[in-house]
């Protein structure tokens, strides 16, 4: 069920853009039948709006390191701590859930030392934190461009560009791709595209103090190595899929790869990680409504019956997602850049939150 100020052409542009996040407004246009004009404008009263949004990612073949990070707040103050913890630039999501732990916060490191820095020197230290747990990421099994099913095949592929490279990765070879590393301005530009991932490469050029030609060199050679991808994201309500769960799975360890390929590319998926630890497996899906949730429970335990939930939970508001802050309806409210190679303790200055213009 769509809301009042966003409609059937949002829906599908949205969805063009998450196949193809930086295809131009020529493209678009083309793709659905309405004037690049228009798919121009209704891009900028989205993202205005605070509606809708592109972002850089990194890609599959850059060297990281994830956890997925479990907090419990003192009472009455879990908003409190999810924002703090919001500001941090290795937190990429924060979430509040129902459940035994109110906060469920996705982080990045460059690498394992980095990492158990911040999950035991930096996190902890949030004022109002009862208690936290983390649980070292292994292996994506979902990509970063779902899917709204608002645009047919044929105009999928009228989208596609090769310039955007690919977020697949096969079981085989995903752990050993995350080789490669950033220079200093490989790292620049993906945080100047964080702020605005359909930045022009001449705006970039400007605020990077380089040339338009490099800019563009550089962007592209960091896609096609796989070390830079781009999503699109948006107030999901807003779009019909108002609800989202957490599931953590108990799946046996010769068929992690199978249930977690396969999940990974259910069209209700945003994350399928697999993680250290006897519950294995994270899911995150989005649905229309809560009720959706037997059955995806159901369809869980019939195509994998050694498959056992063994938690679930509602995230009941979202406060930051892969950098953006969020109001309660899921608006982007400002952004702070995931950065997972920023100092583990900077020091306060260093933490500044970009608000986004009414």
């Amino acid at each position: 069920m769509l809301v009042r100020g966003v409609d059937e052409v949002d829906v599908a542009l949205l969805d063009a853009l998450h196949v193809n996040p930086r295809a131009s407004f020529e493209r678009l246009g083309s793709a659905l039948g309405i004037s690049a004009v228009t798919a121009a404008r209704r891009w900028e009263r989205l993202a205005g709006s605070g509606r809708a949004w592109v972002s850089s990612v990194p890609g599959p073949r850059l060297a990281l390191v994830g956890a997925v990070y479990e907090a419990e707040a003192k009472p009455g103050r879990t908003a409190e701590v999810g924002r703090a913890l919001a500001e941090i630039p290795q937190v990429a999501s924060v979430y509040l859930t129902d459940g035994g732990f109110d906060l469920h916060v996705l982080v990045f490191a460059g690498d394992m030392t980095a990492l158990s820095a911040l999950v035991f020197d930096r996190l902890p230290r949030v004022a109002g934190m009862a208690r936290g747990r983390a649980r070292v990421g292994l292996e994506w099994f979902s990509g970063v461009r779902w899917r709204l099913g608002a645009i047919s095949s044929g105009q999928e592929q009228s989208v596609c560009s090769e310039e955007i490279g690919s977020d697949e990765a096969s079981v085989d070879s995903v752990v050993h791709r995350r080789t490669m590393t950033f220079a200093d301005a490989d790292r620049a530009l993906y945080l100047a595209l964080q702020r605005d991932g359909r930045a022009r490469y001449r705006d970039l050029a400007r605020d990077l103090g380089s040339a338009e030609h490099v800019v563009r060199r550089r962007m592209a050679s960091l896609v096609r190595k796989g070390m830079l991808s781009f999503r699109t994201d948006f107030a999901r309500g807003e779009g019909g899929w108002p609800a989202e769960l957490v599931l953590w799975l108990r799946v046996p360890h010769d068929g992690l790869a199978r249930v977690g390929m396969t999940v990974g590319e259910w069209p209700e998926t945003r994350i399928c990680l697999s993680a250290v630890g006897a519950e294995n497996l994270l899911v995150m899906a989005q649905v229309h409504q809560l009720a959706e949730l037997g059955g995806l429970l159901d369809r869980l335990g019939q195509e994998f019956p050694d498959v056992v939930v063994a938690d679930q939970r509602v995230v009941l508001r979202p406060l930051k997602s892969w950098g953006r802050l969020l109001d309660h309806t899921g608006h982007s409210t400002g952004m702070l850049p995931v950065d997972p190679w920023a100092p583990t303790l900077p020091d306060a200055s260093s933490s500044v939150v970009e608000l986004v213009s009414e």
